[in-house]
């Protein structure tokens, strides 16, 4: 078997940080969750900041779960909560907009385009940039129909999702690593619950296929696929993408705890890819021959049992 590559769907302390927050004095702002609200809070040497966004929990002790307009959550401890008040101003903002704000944060060279559910920020080429894109909707599409015909009411995401994709490792490393540490050698991609954004490379090397703007993403694709590493880098987008959408369609929730099993059971069940396929993925709930060569290497009795009663096994198998 070849080599084998990692995933993570980033699950911050912060968990646990706003957890130990709690205390026994009951909330005092319950009308005001969901409204956009402004936090003035003490910072290190006696400043103050100022953030706005959505208020999403308040914890017994007033220490506050805001998300921002770029979709990035932040815990704000009660105790640096100098004032607070309601805003009644526009929140969201433009696909366009969001890609603005959050290519001007990255390094030089990154550009984005907007499609109907998704900004991909990338500095891969623009045929690349765009087979992704049509990879992803097809897995948007792909995922709400799934969960649809099979009762679950499922939401849209209030805002566009946000995909960020280096063309090469060294960048996605250098990166990855103020996020998820030392892991970043081992993992391709990641879904980072705070900032709920995917990031992940061009494992193909792509950039060296002789593509051009004009081409469609179905040309670009063929060429993609050619390469003996496509199987991976389609696994690796549709893994964290399922990871995105589960946490914007409902079935997970954002830094609350999710059995492990099932966040990475969901993910596993939709990433199988389909080489025969321009996109390169098509269907769900296909074998994926690669891990269940794993799983017949590993399995032992009674396996299954420890993956559900605890997650122990995904941390120190």
């Amino acid at each position: 078997m070849g080599k084998r590559y990692s995933f993570i769907c980033l699950a911050p302390v912060f968990i646990a940080v706003f957890a130990a927050q709690v205390h026994s004095s009951p909330p005092v702002m319950k009308e005001e969750l969901s409204n956009i609200i402004q936090v003035f809070q003490r910072a290190s040497e006696g400043h103050q900041e100022t953030l706005r966004g959505k208020l999403l929990v308040e914890a017994q002790d007033g220490s506050l779960l805001l998300e921002d307009n770029q979709q990035v959550l932040h815990v704000i401890p009660g105790k640096s909560v100098t004032h607070r008040e309601i805003l009644d101003e526009e929140y969201l903002l433009t696909p366009k907009e969001l890609g603005q704000e959050i290519v001007a944060e990255l390094p030089a060279g990154f550009t984005f385009l907007t499609t109907r559910h998704y900004v991909i920020c990338y500095d891969t080429s623009l045929g690349y940039a765009r087979w992704s894109a049509a990879l992803l909707e097809r897995l948007f599409s792909g995922f709400h129909a799934f969960w649809s015909q099979a009762g679950l009411d499922v939401s849209q995401p209030e805002q566009p999702l946000i995909v960020i994709i280096f063309s090469n490792r060294n960048d996605y490393e250098r990166a990855a690593k103020k996020e998820v540490g030392d892991a970043s050698h081992s993992i391709v991609g990641y879904y980072n619950q705070l900032t709920n954004r995917i990031t992940t490379y061009d494992i193909t090397g792509s950039d060296s296929t002789d593509t051009t703007p004009s081409q469609s993403s179905h040309s670009v694709g063929i060429q993609i696929l050619r390469n003996p590493r496509a199987s991976s880098l389609i696994a690796t987008l549709v893994h964290e993408a399922t990871h995105q959408l589960a946490f914007n369609a409902g079935l997970h929730a954002r830094l609350s705890p999710t059995p492990v099993w099932l966040s990475e059971g969901i993910a596993t069940y939709f990433e199988t890819p389909d080489l025969t396929n321009s996109r390169g993925w098509r269907s769900i709930g296909a074998i994926n021959t690669t891990r269940l060569e794993l799983v017949v290497q590993q399995f032992t009795p009674g396996l299954l049992s420890r993956l559900i009663a605890n997650d122990k096994p995904f941390h120190d198998p």
